[in-house]
């Protein structure tokens, strides 16, 4: 199968990208097959290599002709039967994947633009002589985890084991990044909707590889919390408070070492104009040192970033160890306590004892790892959030270099309880070819002027507070997402605002992240509203918008009722006497912003009573 796999690869490749050799058309197609191959989903897999198997067979010429592939794939895309819409989607997408990365770390596109290159390096994988018992183990590096291993290191013996590795502390190619710092290479999607879930995988978890925006949770959201959980002035108090500034003054937080790069000086431009007010994004730098670099997001060979790990685990107040590599199987619970953890390394199981699990891997790995303990809770591994995010890409006659630069300068806050206590933010990003490719590929694939005008591009997003919800699908890691027409709404009202700003600003060209790739150019007979009003007439199906996520939450919910919340208030599991949950899954809503400082200002609050 895989040879005729290859070969419908190599026609749909040369149909997309005429102006790429047979060298590029090799190169992108081992990205392709690594991809078939590691991608969590295999069942839509299975369906995408069926579907190539058959057309590689030449009766297929008799209905689409090779000078026709382009067009056969974007009528897919438009198609209202959902397996055909997502096989149009899916090859538009990994094509996009496929010419910015590679297994050598350059995407094939790189030699066409005016973009950065860094070799692929190394990770060391430690190998560990492991305890046969601790007091408290902590199962996760990143935000929930660092914060909370510190805070108990002063009362007990405390022991970190992550599954992943330490960073390496180079300026990393985007392959590389994603292949070693991500979850599942960067792969991940849910069914349903096809959101991609990007999620930290590294000794400080998401805080290593994220882009620094470090914002404090919203009252209305604190409020939201104490009124799902019945309770008053829990989270909306003092003592809450108290951890947010606690959070905020170890991380450094604050705009000195941040700006508005030359990515989004048209996007602040175009709001200025839009009457949209914005701000500088406060961030968890301790210098300006390697700001300008644009590629923390795939590990950092800079030191400014105050992640988990620098702040919480690397510094002399934690009288505790780090097992890295160290990937937890299972809890073993005995008489609704938990009496040992089940960990490998190096492909050796080991089992050890233990008096406290604080469990903090993240919302898309904590409901598995209970489940593959045997414990049962109606409401784990439900209730996903995850932040769904789309975006808009605008042209402008100014060099933009859309990777370049502060990851995320500004962004406005003027939506965020647009409706009933739900929103949106829009924010700047920094646009590499691995977003850019993928999230806009129809036009990437038809216009004759792209490599050349790449660095006169920038982006933004809108980053929708969802009030959706997604579930694992049995113990995972598949998850399923259905987007509801009220965050649907909130998503095309953003684009919306974007798609204005962009155009007050002077783009000369605009595109929506849709399926197709929606795309306007100025004094070409569409006026801007009737763009717009396109954009508003979006159906909320799947694969309508290509959607991303790298924020979940909510999978394991804080709940004095056992059957509304997977743990009580102080975040200790229902039924269980001594495993406690302290990261993002915890949280009865979405936080609206970037989760980071609310995740950790949590297992601080949390952790503390322990």
């Amino acid at each position: 199968m895989d040879k005729r796999v290859s070969k419908s690869f190599r026609s749909i490749f040369k149909n997309f990208y005429p102006n790429l050799n047979e060298n590029d058309a090799d190169k992108a197609l081992d990205y392709f097959l690594f991809t078939l191959e590691k991608f969590p989903d295999k069942s839509n897999i299975l369906q995408l290599k069926l579907f190539l198997f058959i057309f590689s067979f030449s009766f297929r010429k008799l209905i689409i002709k090779d000078k026709n592939i382009k067009s056969f794939f974007s009528l897919l895309q438009r198609s209202n039967i959902l397996i055909l819409r997502k096989l149009g989607v899916y090859m538009f997408v990994l094509m996009g994947h496929c010419i910015s990365r590679s297994l050598d770390g350059e995407g094939v596109i790189y030699n066409k633009l005016n973009y950065p290159k860094h070799n692929n390096a190394t990770v060391d994988k430690k190998l560990h002589s492991l305890p046969e018992k601790v007091e408290v183990a902590v199962i996760g590096s990143g935000a929930g985890g660092g914060i909370a291993a510190h805070t108990l290191s002063k009362k007990y013996n405390v022991a970190v084991f992550d599954k992943a590795s330490y960073l390496n502390d180079e300026t990393n190619n985007e392959t590389f990044g994603y292949h070693n710092f991500f979850e599942h290479y960067g792969l991940s999607a849910t069914r349903g909707f096809g959101i991609q879930l990007l999620t930290g995988k590294s000794i400080g978890g998401g805080t290593s590889i994220n882009w620094q925006t470090s914002l404090e949770t919203p009252t209305e959201v604190l409020n939201e919390w104490d009124e799902l959980t019945k309770q008053q002035n829990y989270f909306n108090s003092d003592s809450f408070r108290e951890s947010i500034k606690y959070v905020i003054d170890n991380l450094g937080v604050s705009t000195e070492f941040n700006n508005i790069p030359l990515k989004e000086e048209k996007l602040a431009e175009g709001f200025d104009k839009n009457n949209i007010g914005y701000r500088v994004i406060p961030k968890n730098n301790s210098s300006n040192h390697g700001m300008e670099c644009g590629f923390c997001a795939f590990g950092c060979g800079y030191e400014s970033r105050n992640s988990s790990y620098k702040v919480w685990l690397e510094n002399d107040d934690f009288n505790g160890d780090i097992y890295s590599d160290t990937g937890i199987q299972k809890i073993v619970i005995d008489n609704n306590k938990a009496t040992h953890i089940e960990v490998e390394n190096n492909g050796e199981t080991s089992r050890i004892e233990v008096e406290k699990v604080i469990l903090a891997g993240g919302s898309l790995n904590t409901p598995s790892i209970l489940l593959n303990s045997g414990y049962k809770n109606p409401q784990l591994g439900r209730n996903l959030k995850t932040h769904p995010v789309s975006g808009v890409a605008a042209k402008f006659n100014e060099e933009q270099k859309p990777w370049y630069g502060s990851m995320q300068g500004m962004h406005s806050e003027d939506f965020l309880f647009k409706t009933n206590n739900y929103g949106y933010l829009l924010q700047g990003l920094p646009m590499h070819p691995s977003i850019f490719f993928p999230y806009f590929p129809n036009f990437v694939s038809t216009a004759d002027n792209f490599i050349e005008s790449y660095n006169h591009w920038s982006g933004a997003i809108v980053l929708t507070s969802d009030t959706s919800s997604g579930s694992l699908i049995n113990n995972g890691p598949l998850w399923k997402y259905t987007l509801n027409d009220f965050d649907n709404n909130h998503l095309l009202d953003g684009l919306t605002q974007l798609v204005r700003s962009y155009y007050l600003a002077g783009a000369e060209e605009i595109m929506v992240s849709a399926s197709p790739t929606m795309h306007w150019k100025r004094n070409e007979n569409e006026d801007i509203e009737e763009f717009v009003s396109k954009i508003l007439s979006i159906k909320n199906q799947p694969y309508r918008l290509l959607l991303g996520s790298a924020h979940q939450m909510g999978t394991a919910r804080m709940n004095p009722d056992p059957n509304l919340g997977v743990t009580d208030i102080d975040g200790k599991v229902h039924g269980l006497d001594n495993v406690y949950i302290v990261d993002s899954s915890v949280f009865p809503r979405c936080s609206g912003v970037n989760p980071m400082v609310t995740i950790q200002s949590t297992s601080h609050f949390l952790t503390s009573k322990i």
